[in-house]
């Protein structure tokens, strides 16, 4: 590489370098002592989370292992389900840390993760607070892409940051837009720089000025600064001059001699470039005292490389060897440095990967003890909704037996209804019926009584008759008696055994030995007929009746004192 491309190259990486000090950049109103009592005094979780994730930013740079220690303590205690804005701080609190030790992917791993809780907030456009680390997000993403040389995806964040701002209509009056408007812009410069892009690095240089705030100094000069690098890249000399000049004079007013060092560096290139040797081997000169005696390695290998240069020009060559000379000493010192840094950074890592490994183990032991306390508490759950599903089972099937009981009792009342009302139907018709027998016995009572009367008038008229009709009125008295006789029986038979349909087939089955005459009086004694009604149909003495009872009782085998007519009513 020639030395004025290393030159330049060197420029713009140490330009660079200060404009990821500032994306990275954190303010902390609150010191290391009054963060740490409130620390260990203060009750309230949130209150101590914020304080503890405040003090590991703080101590970030000097202790890093520490700071990750802090930070994956509090990342332990935090719910591990749902948004929770502190454990987005400590994601990209983290990630911070990981980038500093060259462990990209881990810090990429814990944005990505930070990205995923953010866009599951759902009122993130009207939450100004958790607004801002979405926004610094897509920055911190982008600036890792630098880091791995991946621009192209770098420029997808930064522009899908500013998206976003112009999709939420952006207003530059309110600080916090200004202040990310600023930012995206000035990494978007970032990155076409790296690129060697400086036309497009120019533009979002230009457009960063906009937004810039210009009470910050360093902000302010370093953009300026960085302004005059693109301008002197693309030939620009006299812009790049008026750039670099108010630059040196911001950091001159403000006394911040790293700044005023680079500016120093530049504006000596910027009179290289115009052939004005002797210029810029002044500023080429103050450049490398300043360095030297506040100990600014990296731009002091810059001083002397270009004063050997301008001395060579001059024609000065011995000078310009001793500076040369010079210049291999301190680049041979920072290497060595470098190299210190790189064993440190080595160190630090390992101890990452170790921290790590243990918080890993942790988080495995947290997770395992989480799964048996959520197996615990889903077999409690399970045992209680299965315990109330048998109640609510048991209390349905108890109702519905009550249910079914309650039908039963009143199905079996029904019945029992129903069976009282058959019954109260069939006595009433029983009652009818042997009220209609009793008619048609009184009936055929009177109609036997009324033959017999004719018969027996007969008997009396028959002497009045001529003698050869005498003959016949005797033949017709008795056809009259025993027609009479036997149509009365017969009928009575007949309605009897209709209304008590039962009677002689239990008579007989329990009495076989009746006869004929007992089972007819045993159907008039079942209807209550007295003896007199019985006499008038059997055409019996009541004598005859009453020694006939006698004898059917003692066939039925009943005591004196036990009544023949319940009997037969009862069979």
């Amino acid at each position: 590489m020639q030395p004025k491309k290393q030159n330049s190259v060197r420029l713009i990486g140490l330009a660079l370098i200060s404009l990821f000090v500032l994306i990275t950049l954190r303010i902390s109103g609150q010191d290391k002592d009054s963060l740490l009592l409130i620390i260990n005094t203060e009750e309230n979780d949130s209150v101590r989370f914020n304080a503890t994730i405040e003090f590991a930013n703080l101590i970030a740079d000097d202790y890093p292992d520490s700071s990750l220690i802090l930070l994956q303590e509090v990342e332990l205690q935090l719910p591990g389900e749902g948004f929770n804005v502190n454990k987005v701080r400590v994601l990209l609190a983290k990630a911070r840390l990981f980038t500093d030790v060259a462990q990209y992917p881990e810090s990429l791993k814990n944005l990505y993760e930070a990205k995923r809780l953010l866009e599951s907030f759902d009122n993130l456009e009207n939450d100004t607070l958790v607004l801002s680390y979405y926004l610094k997000l897509m920055s911190d993403i982008g600036v890792l892409f630098i880091y791995t040389e991946k621009y192209e995806d770098a420029q997808t964040y930064f522009q899908a940051g500013l998206d976003y701002l112009n999709q939420l209509g952006a207003d530059p009056s309110v600080e916090m837009f200004k202040k990310e408007l600023f930012r995206f812009n000035l990494n978007f410069g970032a990155v076409y720089a790296r690129a060697r892009d400086f036309d497009k690095a120019e533009l979002y240089f230009t457009k960063a000025m906009q937004y810039l705030d210009e009470s910050n100094f360093l902000t302010t000069a370093t953009l300026l600064n960085n302004l005059s690098i693109i301008a002197r890249e693309k030939k620009e000399l006299d812009k790049a001059f008026d750039l670099v000049t108010q630059a040196m004079k911001i950091w001159d007013e403000n006394n911040y001699k790293r700044g005023l060092v680079q500016s120093y560096n530049n504006l000596a290139n910027c009179y290289f470039d115009k052939n004005d040797v002797e210029n810029a081997h002044r500023y080429y000169k103050k450049a490398f005292e300043i360095s030297r005696d506040n100990g600014f390695g990296n731009s002091a290998i810059i001083s002397l490389e270009q004063l050997s240069r301008t001395y060579a020009s001059k024609g000065e060559y011995e000078k310009a060897y001793d500076r040369y000379i010079q210049f291999k000493s301190w680049s041979d010192s920072l290497l060595n440095l470098e190299k210190v840094r790189l064993v440190t950074q080595l160190e630090l890592q390992d101890k990452f990967e170790q921290r790590m490994i243990q918080t890993r183990l942790l988080q495995q032991k947290k997770e395992v003890e989480q799964k048996r306390r959520e197996l615990i508490y889903t077999l409690i759950i399970g045992s209680v909704i299965m315990g109330l599903i048998i109640l609510i089972l048991l209390y349905s099937l108890q109702r519905s037996k009550t249910k079914r009981l309650g039908l039963a009792s009143e199905k079996n009342e029904l019945e029992r209804k129903s069976l009282e009302l058959e019954k109260n139907n069939l006595e009433e018709e029983l009652e009818f019926k042997n009220k209609e027998l009793a008619t048609n016995v009184m009936y055929m009572v009177r109609k036997n009584e009324l033959i017999t009367q004719i018969a027996e008038k007969l008997v009396k008229s028959k002497l009045d008759f001529k003698k050869e009709n005498q003959k016949h009125i005797e033949e017709i008295i008795r056809d009259l008696q025993s027609t009479t006789d036997q149509d009365i029986w017969k009928e009575f038979e007949i309605r009897f055994q209709q209304v008590h349909n039962e009677f002689y087939e239990k008579l007989n089955e329990r009495f076989p030995n009746l006869s004929a005459n007992e089972k007819k009086l045993s159907a008039f004694l079942r209807l209550n007929m007295s003896t007199k009604e019985i006499s008038a149909i059997t055409y019996q003495s009541i004598n005859s009746i009453t020694v006939a009872r006698s004898r059917l009782r003692k066939k039925l085998d009943l005591d004196t004192d036990e009544n023949l007519i319940s009997f037969l009513e009862n069979l």
